[in-house]
């Protein structure tokens, strides 16, 4: 076997908590889970895809940058990320329920990259609570459905806000699909990874007994 590169623990771990979220959901949890995994994999993809040019290092790093480019040339309203940008609710299937999903606000024009970069700002920067749960109200009890997020830009030469509810299945689509481009990134940065080589190297990988 080759030696463990920090290559293969990046693609790792991104590709552990896209595994976790194929995975049957929690019979109980599941929306808090799919939260938890799906902002984990926000943070960590975001933080090397934007890394500076000047702190580019590797191939890895290369691909990694490039892949921004590429989220930046597409819509989140179309394939595979499906974002619901029209400025009405919409009306969803959840179980047996029949959810009315809030309007977002002012997502119509956005970018995969900057739509990512805005879900990061609002879960690892943000406070006062913009990030809040959407509970659906049933017969007996209220049900967890998703989270608001409400999003703003103040660096911008015109500063901007935006308000969006997703859905544990929106959640869960967007980060399995952001997962997948970034390893495969990660895995096509150089000619001898382009073989089952360097993700089996990368499986092998254990981790620390609890």
């Amino acid at each position: 076997m080759t030696q463990i590169t920090a290559d293969h623990l990046e693609w790792a771990v991104v590709g552990r908590l896209r595994r976790m979220l194929e995975e049957p959901p929690h019979q109980l949890f599941n929306v808090t889970q799919t939260y938890a995994l799906f902002t984990t994999i926000i943070c960590w993809v975001t933080q090397h895809i934007r890394i500076p040019d000047k702190e580019i290092k590797t191939l890895a790093d290369q691909s990694a940058h490039k892949l921004l480019q590429t989220l930046s040339q597409a819509a989140i309203a179309n394939d595979p990320w499906h974002i619901h940008v029209a400025p009405m609710p919409r009306i969803e299937r959840i179980g047996s329920h029949t959810v009315k999903v809030p309007a977002p606000v002012n997502f119509e024009a956005h970018s995969v990259d900057r739509f990512l970069i805005n879900l990061r700002d609002a879960t690892a920067h943000g406070d006062a609570r913009i990030v809040s749960p959407f509970n659906v109200p049933s017969k007996s009890q209220h049900l967890l459905a998703g989270f608001h997020f409400k999003c703003a830009e103040k660096d911008r030469r015109r500063p901007w806000q935006g308000k969006i509810t997703l859905l544990e299945q929106d959640m869960r689509r967007i980060g399995i699909e952001l997962a997948k481009k970034y390893c495969n990134a990660i895995r096509r940065s150089e000619t001898n990874r382009q073989n089952n080589h360097f993700g089996t190297e990368a499986a092998s990988i254990k981790e620390t007994a609890a």
